[in-house]
């Protein structure tokens, strides 16, 4: 299949720069055209592991995830290790970490993930970070923690 015309809608030409684009995403059978799609819930964050004027923990007692919002830097890196730890309890296998409300990390924050995905690997699991911010992925990147077993980056910045 191949698209040789100029881009309209009802008929009349779409002015340059105006063009849309419908994206289909192969799904192994599921959520196609005109075919149910899959249920999907995000994690209701129910439980408050830590709550302070710089930074937010919540989890989900149900699920493997925690939201971190606010800045995390050595002030606050212990409470972020002792809600790792909490979560890490409660979960078998994997735990998931939403980044996208965190302003501000520094390498006693990215030090506390990197120690909790190291015991999370030695358990068969996996510290996966989501909504990974270029701050984020720049430092980690450049301390060279992105090799650190039990670490996984999801949803990188694009370049």
């Amino acid at each position: 299949m191949a698209y040789t015309g100029v881009p309209t809608v009802g008929g009349a030409p779409v002015p340059k720069g105006e063009e849309r684009m419908t994206v289909w995403r192969i799904t192994g059978g599921e959520g196609g055209p005109g075919g149910p799609r899959p249920e999907r819930t995000a994690p209701r964050y129910d439980v408050v592991e830590l709550d302070t004027p710089l930074l937010r923990i919540e989890g989900a007692a149900d699920a493997p995830w925690l939201r971190v919002s606010g800045e995390v830097d050595v002030s606050n890196a212990g409470e972020l290790k002792r809600a790792l730890r909490s979560a890490r309890a409660r979960v078998d296998g994997d735990l998931h970490l939403d980044l996208a409300g965190v302003d501000f990390i520094d390498v006693a924050g990215l030090r506390a993930f990197t120690l909790t995905a190291r015991d999370l690997a030695e358990r068969g699991g996996l510290l996966v970070l989501h909504s990974v911010s270029a701050h984020i992925d720049k430092l980690v990147r450049l301390i060279g923690w992105d090799a650190v077993p039990g670490l996984e980056l999801h949803c990188r910045p694009r370049p």
